[in-house]
């Protein structure tokens, strides 16, 4: 009777025991990918850790975000329970894009004049780019000395991510 009455007890023990095998879940908060503009401050939303018994975990998270340089950048999540069970990492994907159009300033004055028959030789723009160096304003129009008149010079350009800066013109009499 009492090794009846010991094994009974100890299948109780056992089934009572606090041995876990359930892994907590890791949930992202916000947007997964996740789009921010270069220069601007990247704030994460975090995660939400769930577990069958442990309360209060909190993902532990690797990798960077550089908000100076453009790219794709990826942060991962990471977790485990008191009981050494891992969840499985997730990831959030974060892109840092040029949002910002160039800006062209001109050179030289506006409106300028030129005298009839004389060369004009235009003093051309200034193209400024959060990102991009070295960006060249494509000119449209053209200056006719040989006509007295107003002629008007335009200037465009975009950056290497399709940002359009906001046209600038110049204004030539003759």
């Amino acid at each position: 009777m009492i090794r009846y009455l010991f094994l009974i007890l100890s299948v109780f023990l056992v089934s009572c025991g606090d041995v876990k095998t359930l892994s907590p879940v890791i949930t992202l908060l916000g947007s997964n990918p996740y789009t921010v503009a270069v220069g601007s401050t990247y704030m994460d939303a975090g995660s939400l850790v769930q577990d069958n018994v442990d309360i209060g975990l909190q993902a532990t998270v690797t990798g960077t975000v550089d908000t100076a340089v453009v790219g794709t950048y990826v942060l991962t999540y990471h977790v485990t329970d008191t009981d050494g069970n891992k969840a499985t990492p997730v990831s959030r994907t974060i892109y840092v894009t040029d949002q910002t159009a160039p800006s062209i300033t001109l050179l030289g004055r506006n409106p300028y004049t030129v005298a009839f028959g004389s060369t004009y030789i235009d003093a051309g723009v200034s193209v400024v780019d959060n990102v991009d160096v070295g960006l060249q304003a494509t000119l449209t129009g053209t200056v006719n000395t040989a006509v007295v008149g107003i002629n008007t010079l335009s200037y465009q350009v975009s950056d290497k991510a399709g940002n359009v800066a906001t046209p600038v013109s110049r204004t030539v009499h003759v």
